[in-house]
């Protein structure tokens, strides 16, 4: 939205400024392009202003708002906040309710790209998340297709030790920061999290290749020495 709304802006000015546009009509295009960025803008510091008063009225260490994709029963999409209490909880809350999960009930958080989880095989997440068994993640993907650009955004998978309730949970529940307002770096960075979560690099495969290259034994091809 933000791209093509500068893209507009610009090919506002230049066709004004080539003489193809007329004055009105061009200054109108530009002034409706400006004037969305600024709202956009304004509603984001707007909503992170709402996310630290919701987060300083829990007494809560950290917060954000993120999409739920899947593992819970609220609908695909749907915004939630969520907390990290003074009691090392992990609050879920959304329009259906609150849920409050003891981060030792956690066994496993990854942070995530989604570029990354589209690419990758649910077999070779298991090992770079640190699972135990392979995640079921087909319906991320798709729905990372239907949100292209959820592929630059960060995502949070959460895996419970056990499933909580059936009716309600699955043993993993994926969120992602689309809008940005997930606050996740600050969320990596605090220790009773930071002991449980992952945190992927946004390119994988240039990273494995150049662990292989770093470890690749070392041959010595220069034959044997005079006196041996």
């Amino acid at each position: 939205m933000i791209p093509a709304l500068i893209l507009l802006f610009f090919s506002a000015l230049f066709l004004v400024w080539q003489g193809t546009l007329p004055l009105e009509t061009g200054f109108a295009l530009m002034a409706a392009s400006v004037s969305t960025l600024l709202w956009k803008h304004l509603r984001h510091l707007q909503v992170m202003r709402r996310i630290r008063l919701e987060t300083r009225e829990r007494k809560a260490k950290w917060g954000g708002i993120l999409k739920v994709v899947s593992g819970l029963s609220s609908f695909s999409g749907t915004d939630c906040y969520l907390f990290i209490t003074r009691n090392d909880e992990l609050i879920i809350e959304d329009v259906t309710g609150a849920r409050i999960i003891p981060i030792s009930e956690i066994a496993r958080m990854v942070l995530v790209y989604g570029r990354v989880l589209e690419k990758q095989n649910d077999r070779q997440l298991m090992k770079q998340m640190g699972l135990w068994s392979i995640p079921k993640l087909s319906f991320v993907r798709a729905w990372i297709e239907k949100n292209p650009k959820a592929r630059k955004r960060l995502f949070l998978v959460v895996r419970f030790q056990e499933s909580l309730n059936d009716s309600e949970y699955s043993d993993m529940a994926v969120f992602s920061d689309l809008d940005v307002l997930g606050n996740l770096r600050t969320f990596a960075l605090r220790p009773e999290a930071a002991v449980k979560t992952a945190v992927l690099p946004r390119r994988i495969r240039k990273t494995e290749r150049t662990l292989k290259k770093v470890t690749a034994p070392v041959v010595d091809t220069r034959g044997p020495r005079d006196g041996r």
